[in-house]
């Protein structure tokens, strides 16, 4: 991992580090976009054209009165979990999210210190995609390979896990762990001189109805506020116990059953100085040795199909791959709550060919229908119309769109509709009115590309803007920007012109053009690393205005 400390003899490679980071907290790791794999959102969303020099434009702004009496809402986006009961990320609005940038720009340094942490697991660093967080917490052989190095002696492992994190945090005491409690305190007696961390507290809790409980989940700033306060968590246990947080979750390796229990105690302890609490569900205490995965990763992994063919490269045949599965759905039924189906058509996805390709599509298309979290494996799975009835497919996506709506998750709705437009097809005429029903702003964003949905999308967004409040303007917003972009509906913030900032730099959130916009030609030239040493681009401004 490289830290963000400007080396004596080489100022230039601080400026690149502080970059990675400042285009990370807007260009990959905005929307949510955490997990290794990538799968939040359908990747015909995306921030890449939302650039530092854009969000530093926008935090300049000055804020009307209405906005500073209520401040803003977000789009909520419902991510389907195993057990199909969503998890709500959220889609915070760029002028709210550009003041969280510009407060953690500002303080930059001090924020990465406070989360430098050898307890945890998901650290910040510099990803080659561009991203800062990448929650590898599903890998099992990196969970094991890290385990391994602090279990060695130990008799007993206790488990523990944060009860709705995201959801829990208590924004003022991001004051207390980066302060300290008593300094805090201190520190409201004087507003005037007060700490930079009740900034960057105010600015988090404006971009959610100015609500001191609960983060939005799947940005990057909410993420870096969690370590924040879990890395003050840790270091009063550091020291005294042998223990690894992957986020949220906690895992400690002890000589006693009463170390074990002790541990438990001493960290509910420390959380609940952050008013965070214990999952109870999740918390027990396990005698050594013992696996260290679950069993149905361990017989999965021993099923798996590995027959090589003459030229020793692995292989599979169709009739492997429905044997495989259908063990995977056997499995599934005795572990409802686990990843089962995911990680086993993870194992044979990439490795299918041809008419095997075009079976395993078909396989996992209609197992998506019970399970929408298995959608974005479709798409790794290297099979052309020329191996399936492209037709059926089409009317098998339809159905998902359908029983997604009816369910209200928005991934389901978004990766359905992602697929039928690479398909070149169209939601059907009931499914446009059930998805306009839903109220889900994603989902009515992306039905909008659609020569059969953009009637109704627009004739939606004009209703909202007739009769809505600022919040719900701000529900909407991802939906009302694209229309505004694209010249289908005006302005819907008259006193705002974050709408016309955006549109100003050509930024699109949704099917962005592949031809780099200006403000990313800025971003290539600022990182080119064939600079000379000590040669600094030219500001935002003149390089737009082309003065180089």
């Amino acid at each position: 991992m490289k830290e963000f400390t400007a080396p004596s003899s080489n100022i230039a490679m601080f400026h690149d580090e502080e970059r990675h980071f400042l285009e990370a907290l807007t260009r990959w790791n905005y929307f949510p976009n955490q997990k290794d794999s990538s799968t939040e959102l359908p990747p015909c969303f995306s921030t890449k054209r939302f650039t530092p020099e854009i969000a530093e434009e926008l935090a300049r702004a000055e804020l009307s009165k209405d906005r500073r009496l209520y401040w803003f809402d977000l789009v909520e986006y419902r991510a389907t979990r195993f057990n199909n009961v969503p998890r709500v990320l959220g889609l915070i609005h760029p002028l709210a999210y550009s003041r969280i940038y510009a407060k953690i720009k500002e303080h930059r340094q001090e924020i990465w210190e406070l989360m430098q942490d050898k307890n945890s697991a998901i650290t910040p660093q510099q990803h080659n995609d561009g991203r800062l967080f990448i929650m590898n917490y599903e890998d099992h052989e990196t969970k094991t390979k890290n385990n391994l190095e602090i279990s060695f002696a130990a008799a007993f492992r206790a488990h523990a896990d944060v009860a709705n994190c995201f959801g829990s945090i208590y924004t003022h005491s991001l004051e207390w762990a980066i302060q300290g409690y008593e300094q805090a305190k201190e520190g409201l007696r004087d507003r005037k001189n007060g700490h930079w961390s009740s900034g960057l507290d105010a600015v988090l809790r404006n971009a959610k109805r100015n609500e001191t409980s609960g983060l939005p989940i799947g940005p990057c700033t909410s993420s870096i506020a969690v370590e924040i306060i879990l890395a003050a968590v840790d270091k009063e246990l550091a020291g005294k116990f042998r223990f690894m947080r992957y986020i949220d979750d906690y895992t400690a390796y002890c000589d006693t059953h009463l170390e074990a229990q002790e541990f438990i105690r001493a960290l509910n302890i420390e959380l609940a100085k952050y008013r965070l609490a214990l999952n109870l569900n999740k918390t027990k205490i396990t005698a050594l040795p013992d696996p260290s995965i679950d069993s149905w990763v361990t017989k999965l992994n021993n099923v798996t199909p590995w027959r090589t063919d003459s030229n020793g490269a692995v292989t599979l045949s169709t009739q492997e791959a429905i044997n495989f599965l259908d063990y995977a759905v056997q499995l599934n039924k005795a572990e409802p709550d686990g990843s089962v189906l995911k990680l086993a058509v993870g194992l044979i996805c990439h490795r299918a060919q041809n008419d095997t390709a075009g079976t395993v599509f078909q396989y996992v298309l209609n197992l998506a229908w019970h399970y929408p979290i298995l959608l974005p494996m479709l798409e790794k799975i290297d099979a052309t119309s020329d191996y399936y009835d492209k037709d059926l497919v089409v009317l098998k996506l339809n159905k998902i769109l359908e029983i997604n709506a009816t369910h209200r998750r928005t991934d389901g709705m978004c990766w359905a509709m992602y697929y039928l437009k690479n398909l070149k097809s169209q939601p059907t005429e009931e499914n446009v009115a059930l998805v306009i029903q839903t109220l889900d702003a994603a989902a009515i964003t992306l039905l909008s590309t659609f020569e059969s949905g953009i009637e109704s999308a627009v004739a939606y967004a004009n209703a909202i803007i007739e009769k809505s409040t600022l919040y719900e303007l701000d529900q909407n917003w991802i939906l009302l920007y694209q229309l505004f972009f694209h010249e289908m509906i005006g302005n819907p913030y008259p006193e705002d012109t974050t709408f016309e900032v955006l549109k100003k730099h050509d930024v699109q959130f949704l099917n962005p053009p592949e031809k780099d916009s200006k403000a990313e030609d800025y971003c290539f030239y600022y990182s080119n690393p064939f600079r000379d040493e000590g040669e600094f681009p030219v500001n935002f401004q003149d390089y737009l205005e082309g003065k180089r």
